[in-house]
């Protein structure tokens, strides 16, 4: 130990601290050593008496109880179904011998109707009716304990009356669109208020196919379309609301005539046609104004024809001798000017300005309103038609 203890004396301090540190790592290293050694002669040790036993699972287990399984639910169902064919055999020879006992059998098995005191019994039909109605085998049923028997004949008649529902007018749907078309009337159209209750009509012709949503066409060209129309004088146009659409077929066997909603657009793109303003009324204004005038002067007349004295009583006036003749004058003429300016106003406010439009005028037909076109068989020009 005395010679350790020289040796360390004579180190230096660095020297001392590599060398504590290499026997504290060394230290380390043995007692690692030590548990994995003792982890390994554990884990070698005898069981102990303890006896091990190996699990293995038989690939082919599963396979066979599903096949059990399947066995089972096999026997089940024929079990239920040969319980089942018993039960419709015994059904069956029940209504064998009930047939039996209703029926002997030296009888023809003929369908019978169902009783009804009121029933009449029906005539036998006629070799045109069996010619044209091909029945069918009749059927008799029993269900239970009521009997039920059909009718070959009527349901032929049957199947024909539902053939013939069948056959509904076929129709085409218009969706909202719009269609070149040509003015073929022309209107002049009022501006007051009541137009709008006693529109003008007119007549338009569709020159051109009718544009749908989606850029699809429909072949509407040469269908004629009335529309009614007033003037509105704060726009200086008329408005046009479309009323029908009529069609007819090349062959004349077809036609449409149905109730459309829209209004017409002039050619720059705007509701309603440009036309020109007319009013008529100023000849009735002047006539009315000059009898105002000539009025004005009978009365002129008549007043200096009248003296006017004042009482107790009242004012009074008095026409002089001399003076008749012009008060006469005067009387007249204020009396009649005032029946002339009235009619003449009359005359005026008849005379209403109204929107003038002219024929052969391009415009376009907007469909507000989708609408089902129904097509109408029928025979229209005289051409011939199968009847």
């Amino acid at each position: 130990m005395s010679k350790l203890g020289t040796f360390w004396n004579h180190l230096k301090p660095g020297q001392k601290q590599r060398a504590v540190l290499m026997f504290f790592l060394i230290g380390i290293i043995l007692f690692a050593l030590w548990a994995y050694s003792v982890s390994r002669s554990s884990s070698t040790l005898p069981n102990m008496g303890v006896k091990q036993k190996e699990i293995s699972l038989d690939p082919k287990v599963l396979e066979k109880t599903m096949v059990k399984e399947s066995r089972k639910a096999t026997r089940e169902q024929n079990a239920k179904i040969l319980q089942l064919t018993k039960e419709i055999e015994a059904l069956q020879r029940e209504n064998e011998d009930r047939q039996a006992s209703n029926h002997p059998p030296d009888q023809e098995d003929v369908p019978v109707p169902p009783e009804n005191r009121f029933m009449i019994p029906p005539l036998p039909p006629s070799p045109a009716l069996q010619q044209s109605v091909r029945p069918k085998a009749s059927t008799r049923e029993i269900l239970g304990e009521i009997s039920v028997a059909s009718n070959p004949f009527a349901e032929s008649i049957i199947e024909e009356k539902d053939d013939r529902n069948k056959r509904k007018p076929r129709s085409i749907y218009l969706p909202p669109s719009f269609m070149e078309a040509t003015l073929l009337t022309g209107l002049d159209a009022e501006t007051v208020e009541s137009a709008r209750g006693q529109p003008e009509p007119v007549l338009l012709r569709i020159r051109d196919l009718a544009v749908l949503p989606n850029r699809i066409k429909a072949n509407l060209k040469g269908c004629f379309v009335i529309a009614h129309g007033y003037g509105k004088l704060s726009k200086e146009r008329v408005m046009l609301r479309l009323v029908t659409l009529s069609c007819l077929a090349k062959d004349g066997h077809a036609v449409i005539d149905q109730a459309i909603k829209g209004f017409v657009a002039d050619e720059d793109g705007k509701n309603g046609l440009r036309g020109n303003v007319v009013s008529r009324m100023g000849a009735s204004i002047a006539f009315a104004t000059l009898a105002g005038f000539a009025g004005g002067a009978g009365d002129a007349f008549t007043t200096a024809s009248t003296t006017t004295t004042t009482s107790p009583l009242g004012a009074t006036g008095i026409i002089d001798s001399e003076n008749l003749g012009r008060a006469a004058i005067g009387g007249g003429l204020s009396g009649g000017s005032k029946e002339i300016q009235r009619l003449f106003l009359d005359l005026a406010r008849q005379a209403t300005p109204i929107i003038e439009v002219g024929a052969t005028k391009t415009v376009t037909l907007i469909i507000t309103e989708g609408v089902d076109l129904k097509i109408k068989e029928t025979c229209i020009g005289g051409s011939p038609c199968d009847q």
